[in-house]
């Protein structure tokens, strides 16, 4: 196979940004409560609150939490090899309900301010909201919601880790961003 850049589909919440803890911050201030990150092995955040919380703990996720919300460790160095190696990398991201377009913008824009605020994204980047990856317009996805890796249409799809999908198997998975870096080389190399 002839040398050739990648369209690197990055996620942005918890794969790029440590959404997750913030977010249980807020959950813990408002009912008094001590659950951490790694208490959270289902994507199903509700059932590991207090019951008084229950669904309502999404009403908690707000755009201006992006404003607190950490970098992973060591995530824009990962997209800078990303672009070290002549690849362009796309940043895909769900933003609240598209319908409601004035919060789908808010959730839009908080994101792409925190990522550049933490030196991951560049100007002139994309930020491809939508809550519909499967043909996302990139060659290879990396995100941490096994059902959109394993929908992804269009290349390769690896599953980031995280608590909520240590269990789930099929995909191909990386625990690091140096595991992610491996398979965007394999991919580059071996890919469709």
């Amino acid at each position: 196979m002839t040398e050739r850049e990648l369209i690197v589909g990055l996620d942005v919440d918890d794969v790029l940004l440590a959404l997750m803890p913030r977010w249980l911050h807020e959950y813990n201030e408002a009912y008094d409560d001590n659950l951490s990150t790694h208490d959270i092995t289902s994507w199903d955040l509700w059932t590991f609150v207090k019951p008084e919380c229950g669904k309502k703990v999404y009403r908690l996720l707000h755009p201006t939490m992006y404003d607190w919300v950490e970098p992973e460790p060591g995530a824009a160095e990962f997209v800078q090899a990303i672009r070290d190696r002549g690849h362009t990398p796309r940043y895909i991201t769900a933003c609240g309900d598209p319908k409601n377009t004035g919060l789908h913008k808010h959730f839009a824009m908080a994101k792409w301010q925190a990522l550049i605020r933490h030196g991951i994204a560049k100007d002139g980047e994309l930020l491809l909201p939508g809550r519909d990856k499967s043909r996302a317009p990139v060659d290879m996805l990396i995100d941490d919601r096994i059902e959109n890796v394993e929908g992804f249409r269009n290349g390769m799809g690896v599953l980031f880790t995280q608590p909520w999908n240590d269990t789930a198997t099929g995909p191909e998975r990386a625990d690091s961003f140096s595991e992610c870096l491996a398979l965007i080389d394999y991919y580059k190399e071996e890919g469709q």
